[in-house]
């Protein structure tokens, strides 16, 4: 990687059961707390924001955009991993699938996207953003799976750790990444 990249988790989403989960906006909380991590300035000096093209992400993203007087660029392969049109289970239903995807990443379970394919998917994106910018600062906004995928690989964890990890990753929780190397884990 010849960029610095800043990964940033979208804010808290509004849980509606019905609409699919690519549907789902930020909620107020979700808008105050990316607020608060905007205004502390931390992110002033980023050249490009990308956002993934799901909307709780771009809403994420509009924060910083407006902040900083940047356009947001959509990318639809930051996209979190496909689950398909389902519409939302109990919570326990949808931890069990999630740990599913990260216990089993070749195999595709619930006919989501397999873990393996959307770890591709954001690692050539980010071979992408490499080949057309040099020596920049990007900000980008994804989602909670596969910045997951994205860091547990960078940072050669388990297989068994990322459950767990992304359990733990928090709303507007943000990682940077320079030279593949991580300068600061998304998880904290």
């Amino acid at each position: 990687m010849n960029n610095t990249y800043i990964f940033l988790r979208h804010a808290l989403t509004e849980i509606n059961e019905n609409k699919p989960i690519d549907k789902w906006v930020i909620t107020e909380k979700g808008r105050e707390a990316i607020c608060e991590v905007i205004s502390s300035g931390i992110f002033d000096d980023v050249d490009t924001i990308i956002s993934s093209s799901e909307k709780k992400a771009i809403q994420t993203a509009y924060f910083l955009s407006e902040r900083l007087g940047k356009e947001v660029h959509l990318n639809p392969d930051l996209k979190e991993l496909y689950r398909g049109d389902e519409y939302l289970e109990t919570k326990e239903e949808y931890e069990t699938r999630v740990w599913r995807i990260f216990d089993n990443p070749t195999e595709c379970s619930f006919g989501w996207e397999t873990a393996e394919k959307a770890l591709k998917r954001i690692a050539k994106a980010i071979k992408r953003f490499d080949n057309r910018y040099t020596g920049k600062k990007i900000f980008i906004v994804s989602h909670g799976i596969i910045l997951t995928l994205f860091f547990g690989k960078l940072l050669n964890i388990e297989q068994k750790e990322y459950f767990q990890r992304w359990k733990k990753l928090k709303f507007c929780g943000w990682g940077s990444v320079s030279g593949n190397k991580v300068t600061k884990d998304i998880v904290n």
